[in-house]
């Protein structure tokens, strides 16, 4: 019990030590150096940027070693028979982190940190979001209507008939295809005349 309350005691006072040091080395960053060099009243204050100067200095170099080459990770093979899946998870975390997440924004938030704040930190989360996208179909016949309207994943949110074409309404011929039957809004029409539906 003694043992616990004195490592929770250096604990805080390690904590307290470290913030301190990281408010002074982020104004070190800023070049406020008034802590060790306080000026007088009406009188010019000293600034210094050396700590800023060597940090962004460090940045680029520091990033090319992580993201200079086309991969940031790279899964190695334990045998023979997972040199095709190594290739596929080292493909697909590449693209997940830099594509479909700012991966170099990451790191470069995190490096910097490290250098300024004495640690880096990234939180990683697996995120599950779904998507609805709205589209719109014409000149739909019965059946593919109803394969629409059978799948789980789709809801129809709404739908409208059409009359027949007079064409169709008097057993006329249909027109052969030709230039104007490339036309979008005539192909929806001729393909709603044998159904009756657009």
């Amino acid at each position: 019990m003694l043992d616990a309350e004195y490592s929770s005691a250096l604990a805080g006072m390690k904590a307290d030590r470290l913030s301190s040091e990281r408010a002074r080395a982020l104004d070190y960053y800023k070049g406020d150096m008034s802590r060790d060099m306080p000026a007088e009243v009406g009188r010019s204050k000293v600034v210094s940027t050396d700590v800023a100067d060597t940090i962004e200095g460090l940045m680029p170099q520091l990033m090319d070693i992580f993201v200079g080459g086309d991969e940031v990770v790279r899964f190695n093979p334990v045998g023979p028979e997972d040199e095709e899946a190594s290739e596929q998870e080292t493909d697909y975390i590449n693209h997940v982190f830099m594509q479909q997440n700012p991966g170099f924004i990451v790191l470069y938030s995190m490096i910097k940190d490290a250098l300024l704040s004495k640690v880096g930190v990234v939180k990683v989360w697996w995120e599950k979001t779904e998507t609805t996208v709205r589209e719109t179909y014409q000149g739909l016949d019965d059946l593919s209507y109803q394969m629409l309207e059978s799948d789980p994943d789709i809801e129809i949110v709404e739908k409208t008939d059409y009359p027949a074409p007079i064409m169709a309404a008097q057993n006329l011929p249909w027109p052969s295809p030709g230039p104007a039957a490339q036309m979008p809004g005539l192909q929806a029409i001729l393909g709603a005349g044998q159904s009756g539906r657009l």
